[in-house]
């Protein structure tokens, strides 16, 4: 039988499945009954994504057998080291089971055989009748079976990512031909089927044998060629694994499947069967995908269409939606008469750029009722070409804000916006003080479920079933948004009022999510108002000295040529530090450390893997110290100069409200939260942030142990609240109390190591963690871990009640009642399950300080607001704020911010703030 031009797809579906399930790890999909969905969700998207873009003929579905197969028999260790499957992946087989047959796609299952082989055999038999062949894996192995007929398509990270792997792309990764893959597996092995290669040689070793010899066979034929002692030593002792292993690793493509290409022909699904099984998996938006797919393939009747649809979008209908463009002064008077009605409207702006000090302002849309719109657009250039025969089809800047400006600027109407940040700083250029704003979606998003996506898309999809109008579909691939201008007003008007509607509509699911859920205190106290007090310290920056910087990057060059001569001297040789490969060879090959995690390109030698070798050799601690002043240099002394704006003089950093998990603020461009503060280098660097000008000074407040007091406070342990109510050095008592020593005894040492197991409680550490901080053994660790536990027995009880309550409730909460769910808190992966068990503990603790300094810093800016003053809220890093302070305020301002950061959240041990006044950031702090 010979079908040319036809293409036929088959899948490795395990191997699809368990790259989806732990895709999906820290943020596994749960239906609202408790059945998981991750690797079914996956496995699908992938699925749909391969039919798109490929657009088979014939599709199947290969899955391994439960038998032990004849490659067990060959090697007993073949696979041994695999765990079991999660309990929690049982049943997404099963319904990857039976969704793939309500495709009506076969199903290839043989007893003792492997996915691997039935897949060779069918392709194999699929390209001798003339097929184009697809297979969809992720595992590298099936790499073997490609040829100018076959390609493998291996999925990414993400679900629309792909790989696909022809002749050329493995001749171009690899250098060799694709059916030598068997013969690079040999000598490297596969550590994922325990496949043991030859010891000691890695990919970098093994390339060029299978490039200049083609295969191990002819390898070991010249053996005595091998000119360095050691590859050939390790080939010899060797020699019966790679054979074995190549073995192990080739691919059976002559089994004796009975394989039945009519069967495989794409076909029309059953289609109720698939909306069943997508509504008991709450998989919303997935339906229409499978009929939008098929109906390319096959004859999708309309009635199914039209009642998907209508199933489907209960709250959104685009038919009828009316959305309204404006461009004449009348019609925007007569929005704004209307919007003056209003208790609630919500809005959106169009803008040319995100920078908020180059941005133009294109239009703004508004929406006050369901499924209407209202886009003003605007001309935000005051000039006008006389000579010009274009029609002026936007609303001057200086109309727009006449007429609209009281109405944004009117507290009682209250707004609604989809990351209002970014709105109200756009408004404030153009002399626009939004008030009133009362609600954020995005933000509201993160209160209710902080590791959920926040994007107005995504929620869309999510909440209403409907996927909004795309960027990409007005400003191209790039979204590039300099070309906002280009884009014609209709297509423009219609995108930006469908998302006012859509953001008024989630508005109305959203706040209704809140209030069943009682985080109101959270997103209206605490999360919404903190808005305008992160843009104000946005827009206001912070000045930085570009002269402190480029000495310091002087004295950081110098420090790197020592630590790289150094370098060079304990290796006996010069090599490029910063290349991970160059090292590999240096410090496994030449030097013969141990090794560690292995990565695509060998040995990994990441900073984990460098700690794990210290004291190994003394090259180790220079290359850290090495890789923290590149750091330094690099991202701070080098970059900050170049992140000045110029229309201010001033760094200003983006604060992101929806990103930690724990409720912490993070920031970026730059990423000021994560400037070293304990290494002198790295508190250099704090130099350079200096006041505005002469007339003001740095002023710092920074949280006392703020985290050790909130778990004194929420463990109700009476020892630890009684050395904070006392006033005493907490980690001095704790080692007091930890060493049985009086306090007058304790030493520097002890201290350090009080303080280590007081915070490393709070995050978890075990005996083998603090065995590594302090450098003692792991028995004298855990006996400093089990006499802490007994002397504070309320923090061992206050730890397993947080992972019981999250056990039980799935979620871990603050004081306010901020929430972080484990949704893996009960699983039997036990590396999953011991995370989650951490992070229960932690986010109590963590994020009720988040909540904390969150609510210090709205009190302070309405103080500072409400006192006219000239003092700015600039920086928030951590546990630490930092004001841009006026001299003649600053005596007075530090005791106020002092008192508001104690006060602000009430507990059950003394919350103490300490200040500091200085010409620069180090000194004040």
């Amino acid at each position: 039988m010979k079908m040319e031009n036809k293409k036929f797809v088959i899948i490795d579906a395990f191997a699809l499945a368990y790259k989806a399930y732990y895709a999906f790890m820290q943020r596994p999909l749960i239906t609202k009954k408790g059945e998981p969905t991750s690797a079914v969700f996956g496995f699908l998207t992938q699925l749909f994504k391969i039919i798109e873009d490929n657009k088979p003929d014939y599709i199947a579905v290969a899955f391994d057998s439960k038998e032990k197969t004849f490659r067990h028999e060959k090697f007993e260790n073949y696979k041994v080291s695999r765990s079991a499957m999660p309990d929690d992946m049982i049943p997404q087989v099963l319904r990857i089971k039976e969704i793939i047959n309500a495709f009506r796609i076969p199903i290839y299952i043989l007893p003792k055989w492997e996915a691997d082989d039935i897949i060779g055999s069918a392709v194999c038999k699929a390209e001798k009748a003339g097929l184009d062949c697809i297979i969809v894996t992720p595992d590298k192995d099936l790499n073997q079976l490609v040829t100018d007929r076959v390609k493998v398509v291996r999925p990414g990270r993400k679900s629309d990512e792909v790989t696909i792997y022809d002749k050329e792309k493995i001749r171009t990764e690899f250098g060799f031909e694709p059916k030598q893959m068997v013969d690079y597996l040999a000598l490297i092995g596969d550590s994922s089927d325990d496949i043991p290669g030859v010891k000691g040689i890695g990919e970098k070793t093994a390339i060029p044998l299978i490039v200049k010899y083609g295969s191990i066979e002819n390898l070991y034929e010249h053996i005595d060629e091998i000119d360095k002692p050691s590859v050939k030593n390790k080939l010899i002792d060797g020699k019966a694994n790679a054979f074995m292993s190549k073995e192990l690793a080739t691919i059976d493509c002559d089994m004796d499947l009975e394989f039945n290409f009519e069967e495989a022909k794409v076909k029309q699904p059953d289609f109720d069967k698939i909306r069943e099984i997508f509504i008991e998996l709450e998989f919303k938006t997935l339906f229409s995908r499978v009929l939008n797919i098929f109906a390319k393939h096959v004859e999708v009747p309309k009635e199914e269409v039209v009642e998907e649809k209508e199933t489907e979008l209960k709250f959104y209908d685009q038919n009828k939606v009316q959305y309204k463009l404006i461009t004449q002064i009348g019609e925007a008077e007569e929005l704004a008469n209307e919007l003056a009605k209003q208790d609630l409207f919500a809005f959106d702006t169009e803008t040319n750029s995100l920078n908020i000090f180059k941005l133009k302002l294109a239009g703004i849309s508004f929406a006050f009722n369901l499924d209407e719109g209202y886009f003003v657009a605007i001309n935000p250039t005051e000039s006008v070409d006389l000579f010009s025969t274009k029609k002026d089809d936007r609303l001057h800047a200086a109309d727009f804000v006449r007429i609209f400006k009281d109405v944004l600027e009117n507290k009682k109407i209250k707004k609604v916006c989809q990351n209002a940040k970014f709105d109200i700083a756009v408004l404030k250029n153009y002399d626009i003080n939004v008030q009133g704003l009362y609600f954020d979606t995005m933000i509201a998003s993160y209160v209710l479920d902080p590791d959920q996506k926040h994007g107005m898309d995504d929620l869309s999809e999510k909440y209403l079933s409907y996927k909004p109008i795309s960027l990409i579909s007005l400003l191209g691939m790039k979204k590039d948004s300099t070309k906002i201008f280009d884009v014609d007003l209709a297509s423009l008007s219609c995108y930006s009022c469908e998302d006012a509607d859509i953001t008024f509509k989630l508005y109305h699911i959203l706040s209704e999510q809140i209030k069943r859920n009682n985080l109101e205190k959270l997103a209206y106290e605490v999360e919404f108002p903190l808005v305008e007090v992160l843009e104000d310290m946005e827009r206001t920056g912070i000045n930085v000295d570009k002269n402190v910087l480029k000495l310091l990057s002087n004295d950081l060059q110098i420090l790197l040529d020592n630590y790289t001569m150094n370098i060079y001297r304990c290796c006996g040789e010069e090599f490029n530090i910063n290349s991970p490969q160059q090292l590999q060879k240096i410090l496994f090959d030449k030097l013969n450390l141990k090794t560690g995690k292995k990565t695509k390109t060998g040995f990994s030698t990441d900073a984990r893997s460098l700690e794990a070798l210290l004291g190994e050799h003394e090259v180790i601690q220079l290359l850290m110290d090495y890789r923290q002043v590149s750091k330094l240099k690099t991202t701070y002394a080098d970059s900050l100069p170049n992140l000045i704006e110029p229309k201010t003089g001033r760094i200003h950093t983006c604060f992101n409200q929806t990103v930690a998990s724990t409720g912490r603020l993070s920031s970026n461009e730059p990423n000021l939260q994560n400037i070293p503060i304990r290494s002198e280098l790295g508190k250099e660097i704090r130099k350079a942030f200096v006041p505005r000008d002469k007339d003001y000074v740095i002023l710092s407040a920074d949280y006392s142990q703020i985290e050790l007091r909130i778990l004194a406070a929420v463990s109700g342990d009476p020892a630890l609240q009684q050395a904070f109510k006392e006033k005493e050095d907490i980690h001095t008592s704790t080692a007091a109390l930890v060493f049985k020593v009086n306090r007058k005894e304790v030493t520097p040492d002890m201290r350090r190591r009080a303080k280590e197991v007081n915070f490393g409680i709070l995050y978890g550490l075990g005996p083998f963690g603090l065995k590594t901080r302090l450098g003692i053994t792991q028995g004298h660790a855990k006996e400093i871990i089990d006499t802490y536990f007994s002397t504070f027995s309320y923090v061992r009880a206050f730890m397993d009640n947080c992972i019981y309550k999250a056990q039980s409730k799935g979620f871990a909460e603050t004081v306010l009642g901020r929430r972080r769910f484990l949704r893996n808190i009960n699983s039997n992966n036990r590396v999953v399950k011991q995370f989650e068990e951490r992070v229960a503990i932690n986010m109590p603790i963590q994020g009720t300080a988040a909540d904390m300094i969150k609510l210090a810093m709205i009190n302070i800016f309405r103080e500072l607001e409400k006192r006219k003053a000239k003092t700015k809220m600039v920086l928030q890093v951590h546990d630490e704020l930092l004001f841009d302070a006026h001299k003649d305020e600053v005596d007075e301002l530090k005791l106020v911010i002092k008192d508001i950061m104690e006060t602000s959240l009430t507990l059950d041990v003394p919350i103490v703030a300490e200040t500091g006044i200085g010409d620069n950031w180090l000194d004040a702090h």
